[in-house]
């Protein structure tokens, strides 16, 4: 049965020609190829970089395997995600104008009114889920930083002060209207990223005495030995997902550019650059600090020059991405409000409340770790794993005949399979484990407002090593 587009007339035969390269160019105002590559990179990374050691030990060597996996699949499920904006906008000539919702209008061409709901779920909660983390994460590392220098203030209120700070950036129409911010998010991320690395590297010596302390005291029977298996295994996979989990926020970026079309090579561009950051962090912090490895990378580090700036700048990059990350939030949330397309009081106080909400939910769950697993291994797996490859394969489906470019090449289809089986399986499990995680009495953590001091001293700095 053909799945009704709700008013989105497409072109006929003898218009399609003569409009295609209208409908795949947007505005001398979008984005390039390199600004949106540097969105990609500077949503992606960030928290990624903090929680990538901690993923890796998790799953051992292992996980440097699922880094490259997940990178893998992240490249050609958004090239694919690509392919179908690109054919919408090339067959739907509604689309020719400014979208805000791309990806759930991938699902509504693709399965109706029940993909767009899913879609729009998915979505929601990833974005959402994504703002949480790096909220807290933002404010533990500053709250960490003060601390270092005299001034104990708990994270429960960095959490309010920072989340106040960035309400009004957020009232910023499209990606197009802030790269810079993207790009002050990438280099911060980048340098970071080097500072790290070379930290990592002084430690050696004081990481190999911690690590043969440890084992004395384990032997003596003080210490427990830590142990992988199915559960830790999978929430390291939901980790690893999570911090390739901007798939959310692909089309709209690429509704943004000027060439919609060239968004595949856009994102291979982004993912290549991603990975020269994530590995060499993931495996070096976890090659020298081993099993004793924190949830946030930088607890584990020796205070210092290095520790401090390192901390500094992936902490303005959180609050770039946070900036980067809300937009496509909002303006799904505005959607169905009917919202002008303009700056005004409703646009404030709708993106206001959406602030608001996901600072209520970080003192709810000052734990990082615990949202980040959970939204990597459910939402991120569809939004990644299993939605651009069911929709590009059910747009070649129903539009196969009509639509030129709506065909999938038969080498596809197995890897197609692959990548939904792994997604739906790997989703699952993760899931099941991050909520048994959550669930565990022993990891509780009391909400800021039912005991303040409790909740930062959890949390340790955006995560600590709990």
């Amino acid at each position: 049965m053909e799945v009704k587009h709700e008013g989105l007339e497409l072109l006929d035969k003898n218009e399609k020609n003569e409009k295609s390269s209208k409908t795949i160019s947007n505005s001398s105002s979008g984005l390039t190829v390199i600004t949106a590559v540097l969105f990609i990179t500077g949503e992606m990374t960030g928290s990624g970089v903090l929680a990538l050691p901690k993923a890796v030990k998790d799953a051992g060597w292992v996980g440097i395997f699922l880094i490259f996996l997940c990178a893998a699949i992240s490249s050609f499920t958004g090239t694919v995600l690509g392919r179908c904006w690109t054919l919408l906008c090339e067959n739907v000539p509604a689309l020719q104008k400014h979208c805000a919702d791309p990806y759930p209008t991938i699902g509504m061409n693709a399965f109706g009114t029940p993909g767009r709901i899913i879609v729009n779920i998915s979505v929601y909660f990833t974005l959402y889920g994504v703002c949480v983390v790096l909220l807290l994460i933002a404010s533990g590392n500053i709250q960490t930083l003060l601390y270092q220098v005299g001034l104990d203030m708990s994270l429960c209120y960095w959490v309010l002060i920072i989340g106040g700070v960035l309400m009004p950036f957020c009232w910023l129409k499209s990606p197009k209207d802030f790269w810079p911010i993207a790009l002050g998010a990438t280099v911060t991320t980048l340098v970071a990223c080097v500072l790290i690395f070379v930290q990592c590297i002084l430690d050696v010596d004081k990481a190999r005495n911690a690590t043969m302390a440890n084992n004395l005291a384990i032997e003596n029977g003080d210490a427990k030995v830590f142990s992988r298996g199915f559960e830790t295994f999978f929430l390291s996979f939901g980790m690893i997902l999570f911090c390739f989990g901007g798939m959310a926020a692909f089309p709209t970026i690429q509704a943004d550019m000027k060439h919609p079309q060239k968004f595949p090579k856009t994102v291979v561009f982004a993912m290549a650059s991603i990975l020269m950051m994530y590995v060499p962090v993931g495996a070096v912090a976890y090659g020298v600090y081993g099993d004793l490895v924190a949830d946030n990378v930088f607890n584990s580090l020796t205070p210092g020059i290095l520790q401090v700036v390192a901390t500094i700048l992936i902490t303005m990059h959180l609050v770039f991405a946070y900036v980067i990350i809300q937009n496509p939030l909002s303006q799904v949330v505005e959607l169905p409000l009917n919202l002008p397309d303009e700056f005004g009081l409703k646009r404030v106080l709708v993106r206001s409340s959406i602030t608001c909400i996901v600072v209520f939910t970080a003192e709810s769950c000052p734990r990082f770790g615990h949202i980040l697993a959970l939204v990597g291994g459910s939402a991120v797996t569809l939004n990644t794993f299993v939605f651009p490859s069911l929709c590009f394969w059910r747009l070649c489906h129903i539009h196969g005949k009509e639509w030129k470019s709506a065909v999938m090449p038969k080498w596809e289809i197995p890897l197609h399979i692959l990548i939904i089986t792994i997604g739906i399986v790997g989703g699952i499990s993760a899931t099941y484990s991050a909520v048994k995680n959550i669930s565990d009495p022993e990891a509780f953590v009391p909400p800021c407002y039912v005991n303040i001091t409790a909740a930062s001293l959890a949390v340790g700095g955006g995560g600590g090593g709990h």
